[in-house]
């Protein structure tokens, strides 16, 4: 999969398609189903920690609690103003992700430097429909994708998976021209409508707020 994300379509497809005006519900479902899916994509893979399946340790636990918290207030946000998933059922193309550390930390970097481009490109959307408050929210959510970024590459550097400096980038990448390119990378990628294990919304276990704040924006 990050072959795929770098040298394939992910990395190309916001250059090569021009940056079409999508509607504001259209962009807000996408969004909505991306934030779904993070949420049941880190409730598997904590039960599986729990379950000792997937050697993460304590403190990686509390931040993917953390994370799952603050992608379940996207979600709540987004369905607040009217967004409706596209499903609430994924896919996980390679059973590793959820079993091994680096295959599955690797991964989260991969989703959620796709989440960040997803986010820039609906604030552009939201500036052209001039829907300043959405992409205010666009803003703040991008903002905490990209500190998930930051916390999952300090452990995949931790684990020798990835080298180099956490905080890596002084500009995010702008990957998607439009938010329907984060949706069809998604696709792609095998996480929506793939052969894989199917996983549903919300997924195991409760939300563990604890330690988080501004739930709303």
């Amino acid at each position: 999969m990050a072959g795929l994300y770098t040298g394939g379509a992910l990395a190309s497809s916001g250059s090569q398609q021009a940056a079409a005006c999508e509607s504001l519900q259209d962009i807000i479902n996408i969004a909505v189903t991306a934030e779904a899916f993070a949420v049941t994509a880190l409730g598997g893979a904590l039960d599986n920690a729990a379950k000792g399946l997937l050697a993460l340790n304590a403190e990686q636990q509390q931040t993917l609690r953390a994370a799952r918290a603050a992608e379940r207030a996207h979600y709540d946000f987004l369905t607040s103003v009217g967004a409706k998933p596209l499903t609430t059922t994924f896919t996980i193309p390679n059973p590793k992700i959820v079993t091994d550390v680096p295959t599955f930390l690797s991964t989260l970097v991969v989703l959620e430097e796709a989440f960040i481009a997803a986010y820039i490109a609906a604030a552009q959307q939201f500036a052209i429909l001039g829907e300043a408050k959405y992409a205010q929210v666009a803003l703040q959510i991008g903002a905490v994708e990209a500190e998930h970024r930051a916390g999952v590459r300090f452990y995949a550097i931790q684990a020798g998976v990835l080298s180099g400096t956490p905080n890596d980038v002084a500009f995010e990448k702008a990957l998607f021209a439009s938010v329907g390119e984060a949706a069809a990378a998604l696709t792609q990628l095998g996480f929506i409508g793939g052969s894989g294990a199917q996983i549903t919304f919300p997924g195991p276990g409760a939300i563990d707020t604890a330690g988080v704040t501004n739930l709303v924006p």
